[in-house]
């Protein structure tokens, strides 16, 4: 302790003896700088005073003429003569006034400069200190740095920890850590956290997808027992039979898509093709579709502007096919289903689907886009689908930067408003689109 107290004050003395070598030749360099203006100014006065008596006496300034200084013992009485007496190009003027107000000015920059070179003497010290304080202290701290040595037992414990460490236990954290570990051991904790969080991801969704297959395979198994016993005869059996296993086979052909894709994007292999498109074309041809393979819906496609984005057509499209799916499952039969794309005040791009359907409450609308969450209004109904398609959606648009805004009152419909950064400014006009007075309501 007394060897670092020592050194420390070793090391002051040697930063302050620095700082007074660095303030000396400061100071010498000032007063060289001084002097060197001062000659320079009294150069420049007197070519400009010679000149100017020059151009006064004579109309012309003439370097050739001889001149020499008439000097009495007051220093107000002197006299510069210049040229030959007797000659047009001669002439005496009285300088002595004009030499005693330079000195009295001289005098008071002499002072200023004084005072000047004073000041950094007694205070330029303290300010070079304070200036190299932080290199004083980035020396000190690399100093700690290399004399820093570790106990070997530290490492050798901090390593049996981590390999003790369970990721799937929900208490398996790095505690009592040497202080100078504790940097690593938050950094394991924070690791461990992201690890399990992961784990349950991964565990839940092997569990959905498990639970979500055990129902059409059980399905199947059925009607296949059920021809082995006695359907083969009943043709009536049999039709319902290969109806039933054609409709779950197809069902379970969708959810292993899905679950592929979200797989393939979970792990980053998922390619997209992104070019500048038209948002306002790909809402428009999900419209035309929609009005084709849904008879049961009136579609209704609006616009307010031009919306360009940078994107994958085809991905933005399967989101607006999802949406509007969704739509069309929880909408009565003959209601009106609006599709709009155009460009916000902010200069961002959006698409919405807007339906007048059995709406979402509170929790439905927070765990809308959860893998699997299906509402318990819908759990039990005949409308289908996996609870995968808003994931599959979700994960699209934030591909692509966007966000989603959902506004849904029971009873009343759901708006789902997709928002894009523009791939270009648009300047068009918004347009000014028809609702109802449902649509107000949302």
């Amino acid at each position: 302790m007394k060897e670092n107290q020592k050194e420390q004050q070793n090391e002051t003395v040697r930063v302050g003896s620095i700082a007074r070598r660095i303030n000396w030749n400061t100071a010498i360099s000032l007063f060289g700088t001084f002097l060197s203006i001062d000659v320079m100014l009294c150069v420049i006065l007197g070519a400009a005073a010679l000149y100017c008596l020059d151009v006064q006496y004579l109309g012309d300034f003439h370097i050739e003429l001889p001149r020499k200084f008439l000097h009495t013992k007051p220093i107000r009485e002197l006299v510069l003569q210049c040229g030959e007496p007797g000659t047009q190009e001669f002439y005496t003027v009285l300088i002595g006034p004009w030499l005693s107000a330079l000195r009295y000015a001289a005098a008071a920059l002499g002072i200023v400069e004084l005072l000047m070179i004073v000041h950094q003497l007694l205070w330029g010290t303290r300010k070079i200190r304070y200036y190299l304080r932080p290199i004083r202290q980035m020396a000190e701290r690399t100093r700690q740095l290399s004399e820093f040595a570790m106990d070997e037992s530290h490492y050798q414990n901090l390593e049996e920890a981590i390999s003790d460490l369970h990721i799937e236990r929900s208490d398996a954290r790095l505690t009592g850590s040497h202080k100078e570990l504790q940097g690593i051991e938050r950094a394991v904790n924070d690791l461990l956290e992201r690890m399990r969080q992961s784990y349950r991801q991964q565990t839940q969704f092997v569990s959905d997808a498990s639970h979500e297959l055990r129902t059409p395979i059980a399905v199947i198994q059925g009607y296949v027992n059920m021809l082995d016993r006695w359907g083969k005869e009943d043709e009536a059996i049999l039709e319902e039979a290969i109806e039933a296993i054609k409709n779950e086979s197809e069902h379970m052909q969708h959810l292993v898509e899905q679950l592929l894709f979200l797989a393939r994007g979970d792990s980053n292999r998922q390619k997209m093709e992104k070019k500048e498109m038209s948002l306002n074309s790909v809402l428009h041809e999900v419209y035309e579709e929609s009005l084709m393979i849904d008879e049961h819906h009136r579609y209704c496609y609006e616009e307010s502007g031009e919306a360009v984005i940078y994107g994958d057509h085809d991905m933005i499209k399967q989101s607006a096919r999802i949406l509007v799916d969704n739509a069309a499952k929880y909408t009565k039969e003959g209601e009106e289903i609006i599709l709009r794309a155009g460009t916000m005040e902010n200069g961002k791009v959006f698409y919405s689907i807007q339906d007048y359907g059995i709406g979402m409450s509170e929790p439905d609308i927070e765990h809308a886009f959860d893998r699997f969450y299906r509402a318990d209004a819908v759990r039990n109904s005949k409308t289908g689908g996996t609870g995968l398609g808003l994931s599959i959606a979700k994960w699209i648009v934030e591909q692509h930067g966007g966000y989603y805004d959902v506004v849904s009152r029971q009873e009343l419909g759901t708006r789902f408003t997709v928002i894009f950064p523009a791939a270009v400014d648009s300047d068009a006009d918004p347009c000014a689109s028809v609702g109802s007075s449902k649509e107000a309501m949302i």
